[in-house]
């Protein structure tokens, strides 16, 4: 049985949040006491975005520094005991074996606190500087999810592929448990990969319709074949006290561009207008309208809700307060 530790139970759902690693805000003390501070507020798992090569959207500024994902997660996970480390996602610029031996030193070191997501990234320019052809990224894809599998339950591996072969690779340590591997996309094909190569979906950002459309076909799938897979999702998330205070400054018609997937979504049927019409893509409010938002994610059979604060990484540290003393608590006490 895969090991599914941010499943949702009777308790309710699980909760992760985006770490600052990227951007103007990125900085060691950011990264490494903001897991500290999200393990202490009761966040269930801390999570990092993979850039080789990294163009910042509008609402990201014009910074470009982007700290290496798993470089920045062995820092936290120094720090840390009891949170999970979490890629969302690694893209297809890595040799599969050192992804293998990366995740798996990870996991050693953290004592089994990892969950590999893994995607097939949308830049042409970032896998050729890689070496690798951005037409076979599905084909890397699948071929890495089978590598790293094998590697991490034997020894002396043989592999022969269409893109990588390989003759009697042992590589330890072994991950300290099991690392589920999560597929990240928002499009009908990567609910597919999903159900077909993963042990979860954990699309980006995607309305509230689109979602919908999603989850049905992934009852579909996994009804047909049995598969049991952990459902996330990564919101941004604008928390404030004061409610108009938090919609202040939310560029409606940006944050319905910002996503390479956005001409597969669906939209309500009025057209996005006001931040309340971004239900899905952006949660935002104060505390008790951020929980409603949260809770009606629930109500479709989410396990694991991911706050993306990058809308407000400038006050990340009282945001994670915030949502540790109020949301937290609220969503916990209702189980949801």
């Amino acid at each position: 049985m895969t090991y599914r530790p941010l499943d949702r139970t009777d308790a309710g759902m699980t909760y992760g949040v985006l770490i600052p690693h990227f951007g103007a805000e990125a900085s060691p003390r950011r990264i490494i006491d903001g897991a500290v501070l999200a393990e202490d507020v009761g966040f269930d798992a801390v999570w990092v975005r993979d850039h080789l090569i990294w163009t910042p959207h509008g609402m990201e500024g014009d910074d470009p520094t982007f700290v290496e994902p798993l470089t920045a997660l062995a820092a936290m996970a120094s720090r840390t005991s009891r949170i999970f480390l979490g890629t969302a996602v690694l893209i297809p610029v890595r040799w599969p074996l050192k992804v293998a031996q990366d995740l798996a030193s990870l996991s050693y070191l953290a004592g089994g606190r990892v969950i590999a997501g893994l995607g097939l990234g949308s830049g042409e320019k970032e896998l050729a500087a890689a070496g690798f052809d951005r037409r076979k990224r599905k084909r890397i894809f699948v071929e890495t999810s089978e590598i790293v599998r094998r590697i991490w339950q034997e020894d002396h591996v043989s592999y022969s592929g269409e893109m990588f072969s390989f003759d009697d690779v042992t590589i330890r340590p072994k991950p300290a448990a099991d690392i589920p591997l999560w597929y990240g996309g928002s499009t009908r094909k990567s609910v597919e990969n999903a159900v077909e190569y993963c042990d979860g979906w954990m699309p980006g950002r995607i309305p509230i319709e689109t979602l919908d459309d999603r989850l049905q076909l992934l009852d579909e799938l996994t009804a047909a074949t049995g598969a049991k897979i952990t459902r996330s999702v990564i919101p941004l998330v604008k928390v404030d006290k004061d409610g108009g205070r938090a919609r202040e400054g939310v560029d409606v018609a940006a944050l319905t561009g910002s996503s390479e997937a956005s001409k597969t979504w669906i939209g309500p049927p009025g057209g996005w207008n006001t931040p309340d019409d971004l239900k899905g893509i952006l949660a935002v409010g104060d505390p008790g309208e951020v929980v409603e938002q949260v809770a009606a994610m629930a109500a479709r059979g989410i396990d694991h809700f991911v706050f993306d604060l990058r809308l407000q990484y400038d006050r990340f540290e009282e945001a994670l307060e915030l949502i540790g003393s109020e949301v937290l608590p609220a969503l916990r006490a209702a189980r949801i």
